[in-house]
């Protein structure tokens, strides 16, 4: 059973190494890309652990394509309305961390559901998922560190399609 939950927390938290890296581009602070995401995903999965009981009719692994949806919102709003400047607003970078850390989390919520049904809701599920998110946005944004990939943040375009390509490819996964 432990293998099971330690290979879906990994697997729900894959997207968010893209999205460390893609929110890195943006040049946001690592270190509060990471926390910001993580804490997200951490509070979100323990309100499910809690709420387990009163919504497991009604949710199913199909709802996870509302992530989908939130990164390519996110993705075009950013694409939209990418600034030109170097520096960026540090309350719309936080909104945007949060509001990314939801989409991303949403599937770690929904495995976190149904992990709690299948009887593991302890306080370590939620906190494994959540980990398992951080370390992948922080690797994520780390690779951005290396020179060939340090030079793609002169294409301000790149970052908000990657997030919608991963919205677009988490909604295709979903539903299909």
């Amino acid at each position: 059973m432990i293998y099971f939950f330690l290979i879906t927390a990994f697997t729900v938290s894959i997207d968010s190494f893209v999205c460390g890296f893609s929110l890195s581009l943006m040049k946001n602070k690592k270190w509060a890309i990471v926390l910001g995401i993580t804490l997200t995903v951490f509070i979100m999965c323990l309100l499910t652990n809690y709420l387990a009981l009163y919504f497991s009719e009604y949710l199913t692994e199909k709802h996870t394509a509302i992530g989908g949806g939130i990164l390519v919102l996110i993705g075009a709003y950013n694409l939209a309305f990418r600034k030109k400047g170097n520096e960026s607003d540090n309350l719309k970078n936080f909104r945007g961390t949060l509001i990314t850390g939801f989409a991303v989390g949403l599937d770690g919520a929904v495995a976190n559901l149904s992990l709690s049904i299948m009887g593991l809701n302890f306080i370590y599920v939620p906190l494994t998922i959540a980990l398992f998110h951080g370390i992948m946005i922080y690797l994520g944004a780390s690779i951005k560190q290396l020179p060939l990939l340090n030079k793609l943040e002169k294409f301000s375009f790149i970052a908000p399609l990657i997030l919608i390509v991963l919205g677009a490819y988490k909604i295709i996964a979903v539903l299909t």
